[in-house]
């Protein structure tokens, strides 16, 4: 081989370094994608985890406010097939000299606009205090629709997403709440509890 062929072999030909230019451009396109559809992925798991978490700590601070609750101060006091989207209600704090001693007023209700759930103290009065307890709850409880039908199963009719059913002194609980995720995923999760309020 000439001294010439040799030199004309020692780089890459313009060809070569197109062909080679396009494999690494590829390879980091690929790179590139896995990661955002990495990170797309987490970001739904963790939104996710963030609406179910919402979900169980609002249904927890729903059953620790009525256990102690007077069943005589629930209003409304309706009984099935009735169902509400707020509940006011008293603690019973026991016994004083014979009488029996209530808590301030307090109400768990569902501000459908904001979809939110917001607890009160003595509400609609001048020191009223008022603390959103979850957002993203849904319209109506999961598998229920705006049409004047069970849809569901559960012997109601078009209840929404915080629901109250009263029967004598319990109380059940259903919670629904949805997230849309960036990419248009919508994530549904609804929770469940029955809780005894106290006879006195």
């Amino acid at each position: 081989m000439s001294p010439r062929s040799a030199h004309a072999r020692s780089g890459l030909t313009m060809l070569e370094a197109l062909i080679a230019t396009s494999v690494v451009g590829l390879v980091l396109g690929n790179v590139a994608m896995m990661m955002r559809s990495s990170s797309s992925a987490y970001d739904g798991e963790s939104a996710k985890a963030q609406v179910e978490l919402q979900l169980d700590q609002t249904l927890d601070r729903i059953v620790l406010a009525l256990m102690g609750a007077s069943t005589d101060s629930l209003d409304p006091n309706s009984s099935n097939p009735a169902f509400h989207d707020r509940l006011e209600f008293q603690q019973s704090l026991g016994f004083n000299n014979g009488e029996l001693m209530f808590g301030a007023p307090e109400r768990i209700e569902l501000v459908l606009a904001a979809g939110e759930v917001i607890w009160k103290e003595k509400p609609d009065e001048p020191d009223e205090r008022s603390v959103t307890w979850s957002r993203w709850v849904a319209r109506f409880l999961e598998g229920e629709v705006q049409n004047g039908i069970d849809d569901n199963g559960n012997g109601l009719i078009d209840e929404s997403g915080l629901t109250f059913v009263i029967e004598a002194s319990q109380v059940t609980v259903h919670l629904t709440m949805e997230r849309v995720d960036n990419d248009g995923t919508r994530s549904i999760y609804s929770r469940a509890a029955v809780i005894h309020c106290r006879n006195n």
